[in-house]
């Protein structure tokens, strides 16, 4: 399998009121092309800090990031920038919509910012709706939709920038059981047709959903499930 990812004796070190704050220590990971990897641990853990430098949204203290054969830790943020609009796409637990959008709209906007002529974005961003069962609601508000439809939404959005990486920030944390199930179905949808998924989540039963479990605590990796102890 060829590495997307690979991170090396990555740290972030934080000074909050004179005192320092090692997120991370000396983290080494690596994620193939095609993967499906959730991140478990309790808050505070250091998950958040590096689900942050894998999307390019925070930079490490010190150690390298190599994003698909990219070395990204001496990137500047238009060069990062322009990493995270071709190469990863975004859900977050809090769908991170705009409220006077409507969902085609939303859909549309990360290729708007790619300056995607407004014909093909449309295309896509209705394709991309039409995947995830929401072309009937492609003209509501998010204050239109329940919480399962705005999060269908956002990865609409996701996909719609066709991504070859996903990070899901705790994608069902705030779903009832069956949106929650109905949005894993969809991520899994996409592991299938080859994006690699990277996940966050606190719910041991939605991780074991993934090929592999990664498992962070005080800053560190502390275990990996193979693939084999897995019931995805």
């Amino acid at each position: 399998m060829t590495h997307i990812i690979s991170l090396e004796n990555i740290s972030r070190n934080y000074v909050t009121k004179g005192e320092k704050i090692c997120a991370l220590k000396n983290i080494n990971l690596t994620v193939d092309k095609g993967e499906f990897v959730a991140i478990v641990g309790q808050s505070g853990s250091g998950k958040s800090t590096l689900m942050n430098i894998l999307g390019c949204l925070d930079v490490p203290s010190k150690g390298k990031y190599y994003l698909d054969g990219m070395e990204l830790t001496s990137f500047n943020e238009k060069k990062l920038a322009f990493v995270r609009s071709r190469i990863i796409g975004f859900i977050f637990q809090s769908f991170n919509l705009i409220p006077t959008l409507n969902a085609v709209e939303n859909v549309e906007l990360p290729l708007l910012y790619r300056k995607i002529p407004k014909s093909k974005r449309l295309y896509a961003a209705e394709k991309a709706l039409d995947t995830v069962g929401l072309s009937a609601r492609k003209q509501h508000l998010p204050s239109e939709l329940s919480g399962g439809q705005q999060q269908r939404v956002a990865i609409a959005r996701a996909i719609a920038a066709e991504p070859e990486i996903l990070l899901a920030d705790e994608p069902t944390g705030s779903l009832d059981k069956k949106s929650g199930s109905d949005v894993l179905s969809i991520i899994r949808d996409m592991n299938k047709n080859g994006v690699t998924i990277i996940m966050i989540t606190h719910d041991e039963s939605v991780a074991d959903m993934a090929q592999r479990k990664i498992r962070i605590s005080d800053g560190e990796i502390i275990s990996q499930c193979a693939p084999s102890c897995s019931a995805y």
